[in-house]
């Protein structure tokens, strides 16, 4: 008897516990809407105020479809600015976009629009930003160390400013980046050692800088670096004999630096290596006889006092500055 009595009332309680967590569940929908209602509110306010798209329309819902260079997805949620220069240049209103509401932004792409000023801090608290390419312009001051909060940034593309002072260490902690370029600015002091953490880096280019010391010999842990290009600074010391293990390399511009010393004999181990330019600089010595056994080399730059004899013994010949390998 004691079970018919209670068999009811735990039916009851089961029935009131499956009808409250549907409530839970709607509950959750409908903030996660107006958390995506307000959102997408503070979205348009954003672009409103910038006042970048002043020309166009002043209509923000229209912004997916008709305004030029944003990307939305299905949720109307913008996911890239990258306005096409000859349609829109954004100039001096670069420091009017309130960044810090774009909380979906993948690609932020402003090449050639004659920005100004200095960059918006708000750029650094971009959680989901991957791509991040702001080159040709004329931004100025030092680059903040907050980038390096940027975890998912794949690409990264400063070149052609008036970038000063040093080179941040921490954008060594952008364990994501594929492509670092800060060519084209005026960049001083060394190369910080932590850019050689960045594990994934292919591409890194600081060329026309003013950088200078020695190149760190944490430069042999990128072990998937295809192309670096250091040219036109005024680094020092000697190159690194760890340059040995960066086995994917395939293009090494040394340009115009005032390195010195021998050139080590383990640049042979670059075996995918194609074009090598170390002309203008202090290396003294002769060639390695390892480079000779660089199967993929196309151009060698030297620009050293060089005899016929010893070119002809390594398989290459001269041709003005250049000295090229026959296929």
């Amino acid at each position: 008897m004691a079970s018919i009595d209670y068999e009811p009332k735990l039916l009851v309680i089961l029935s009131i516990s499956i009808f409250l967590s549907c409530i839970f569940v709607s509950s959750t929908g409908l903030v996660a809407a107006l958390d995506d209602s307000a959102l997408l509110a503070s979205e348009g306010n954003a672009l409103l105020e910038s006042g970048w798209w002043s020309q166009y329309s002043n209509v923000t819902s229209h912004r997916c479809k008709y305004w030029p260079g944003i990307f939305c997805d299905l949720a109307g949620r913008i996911t890239e600015i990258s306005p096409p220069p000859e349609f829109l240049k954004v100039g001096n209103k670069f420091g009017k976009m309130n960044f810090s509401c774009f909380s979906n932004l993948v690609r932020l792409h402003l090449a050639n629009h004659e920005l100004s000023g200095s960059i918006p801090p708000q750029i650094s608290i971009l959680p989901q930003l991957g791509y991040l390419n702001l080159s040709s312009n004329n931004l100025t001051g030092e680059l903040p160390s907050s980038l390096g909060n940027l975890s998912r940034l794949v690409e990264l593309d400063f070149s052609s400013n008036y970038f000063t002072n040093s080179i941040p260490p921490e954008l060594g902690n952008l364990k994501n980046l594929v492509t670092l370029s800060l060519s084209h600015n005026s960049f001083s002091s060394p190369i910080p050692s932590a850019l050689c953490h960045l594990d994934n880096l292919t591409h890194l280019f600081i060329d026309h800088n003013s950088l200078e010391g020695a190149l760190p010999r944490e430069i042999g842990n990128m072990r998937n670096l295809e192309s670096l290009d250091v040219s036109y600074n005024t680094l020092n010391g000697p190159i690194p004999r760890t340059l040995g293990s960066l086995a994917k390399l395939r293009s090494l511009i040394f340009r115009m630096n005032k390195i010195n010393g021998f050139i080590p004999l383990e640049i042979g181990n670059l075996t995918n290596l194609e074009d090598l330019d170390l002309c203008s600089n202090i290396l003294v010595g002769s060639i390695p006889s390892t480079m000779g056994l660089l199967p993929n080399l196309i151009s060698l730059v030297l620009c050293l006092e060089i005899s016929l004899l010893e070119l002809r013994t390594l398989g290459m010949h001269a041709n003005g500055g250049d000295i090229t390998v026959p296929r």
